[in-house]
């Protein structure tokens, strides 16, 4: 993803693109001459002039060797969440910063340490020798480690290794393209402390360069650039919350109807009209179809065990800004099987009076219950109960309740309504205490709604009726 020193990488992606053994994210390289590669990656890096190069000691050699021939702890893992124990309804942003802890202050690399987004010149170069150097990672982040500019006839090799902070090493990937034609690595990897480590395979008096370009806005559901490396979500209606940092960029996502329910799925932006930034596509089997904006898009029924796949990429009409987010929909298509919502005590204003469904003075009490289409119950999804307490103007001014289904799929919950002036005032005979009143009483005409924070369009309330009847009621006073 690109950083803010604007991380023009796209077109040094032209050179050996990886998928090592811990899933780093694989790119589409770009066909570009190794002049262009130079300027871009010159562009994208800050200069961090020559090194005084200092030798590999033997015993570290031999550790790194080690790690390259496989006999060493690995340690590298992708960031990719784990896999999960229980379906929840919005996936949450994991922690991206490293633990602070004593080991980790205590951490002493093993090689000199440069700085990361900085491209550092090498001269002098000897056939064999070797060079190793250190750089941290804060926070999980997108890298492209980079070996360039080598002098003509000069052939090095690029390894990236990763320490467990305890001086463990483990291979995260390699390039060795042929002659003098540059390396480099390039995917996501979490926060931590890793190791360039070139070897002079041919080299006679060489210059090369080397650097680490680092994007840390990604979200958390990276690596997901390909079909092959999609983000799987969990068995429930999920609504995850992504960005695209590039007009390249592309993050897929599947999920697997394990009992062939009815599978939904819908994208939207924030509340600035971000959503015209993304094209939405779902995978027909054979072709990627675009679902248009504002649409939701449903598969009434498919084959048990079917994963459904989707895709949101950028809007090549519109300039990309890496800080917007969209939301995505995607999973079991909700269903609400029934739904209460309940006033306080408070003598209710006749029908013939006043006509509102839902009375109450302080509290609603609201319970919701859901499923997918094959009656599976949905957990951890959100209900939102919608209070507009008192209609003035045109426009809505809804209050959200938010409440979350438990493993029936149903949720519980309050809403505390607070204190009112009343704008209408009435006055009825009452006598369902058994005893007969004359009762004062104000109040103001509102309305509720239910919907589903995961998925539009469903609940109560909608197209054709948009609210229940609401009276909020502020005094009652008995008169005679």
């Amino acid at each position: 993803m690109k950083s803010k020193k604007a991380f023009m990488l796209g077109a040094a992606l032209a050179a050996s693109c990886f998928v090592s053994a811990f899933a780093l994210a694989e790119q589409t390289p770009q066909k570009l001459s190794a002049e262009a590669v130079r300027q871009a990656v010159d562009k994208a890096l800050k200069s961090g002039g020559k090194l005084d190069a200092a030798k590999v000691p033997a015993s570290l050699k031999q550790k790194l060797q080690a790690a390259q021939a496989g006999q060493s702890k690995a340690v590298t893992q992708a960031v990719k969440t784990a896999p999960f124990n229980t379906v929840i309804a919005e996936l949450k942003k994991p922690s991206q910063a490293a633990p602070k802890s004593a080991a980790v202050a205590a951490f002493e690399p093993l090689f000199p340490t440069l700085d990361i987004n900085t491209l550092y010149t090498i001269d002098g170069v000897g056939q064999g020798e070797e060079f190793a150097y250190h750089f941290n990672l804060p926070q999980n982040a997108r890298i492209q480690v980079q070996l360039v500019n080598q002098s003509a006839g000069t052939d090095m090799s690029l390894t990236l290794f990763q320490d467990d902070g305890q001086g463990n090493l483990s291979v995260v990937g390699s390039s060795d393209a042929a002659g003098s034609a540059d390396e480099y690595l390039d995917g996501v990897l979490p926060a931590g402390d890793y190791y360039w480590y070139m070897v002079a395979k041919v080299a006679s008096n060489s210059q090369f360069s080397f650097g680490v370009a680092v994007d840390a806005n990604i979200d958390a559901y990276e690596p997901n650039d390909t079909a092959q490396t999609a983000f799987v979500l969990p068995d429930s209606m999920n609504k995850v919350t992504g960005n695209l940092d590039s007009a390249n960029d592309v993050d897929y996502f599947d999920f697997k109807a394990v009992r062939g329910q009815s599978v939904s799925m819908y994208l939207a932006g924030d509340e600035n009209g971000s959503r015209e930034q993304w094209i939405f596509d779902r995978f027909d089997g054979a072709n990627w179809v675009t679902v248009p904006a504002g649409s939701t898009s449903t598969y009434p029924s498919v084959t048990p065990g079917t994963t459904v796949k989707v895709r949101v990429r950028a809007n090549p009409g519109v300039a990309q800004d890496p800080t917007k987010a969209y939301q995505l929909s995607l999973g079991s298509t909700p269903r609400l099987n029934t739904s209460d919502v309940k006033g306080d005590y408070i003598v209710r204003v006749p029908a013939s009076i006043y006509w509102m469904a839902t009375q109450a003075a302080r509290t609603l009490t609201w319970s919701t219950n859901w499923s997918d289409s094959t009656g599976t119950p949905l957990l951890g999804v959100t209900p939102v109960l919608r209070v507009d307490k008192h209609f003035e103007g045109a426009d809505f001014n809804w209050t959200d309740f938010r409440a979350t289904t438990d493993s029936s799929g149903t949720s519980k919950a309050t809403a505390g309504l607070g204190e009112c002036f009343g704008e209408n005032r009435v006055q009825f005979a009452d006598s369902s205490t058994g005893v007969s009143y004359n009762w004062d009483t104000t109040f103001n005409f509102g309305g509720w709604r239910i919907e589903l924070d995961e998925f539009p369009g469903v609940g109560v309330g909608g197209d054709n009726v948009s609210y229940v009847t609401f009276g909020h009621i502020c005094t009652q006073d008995i008169i005679h």
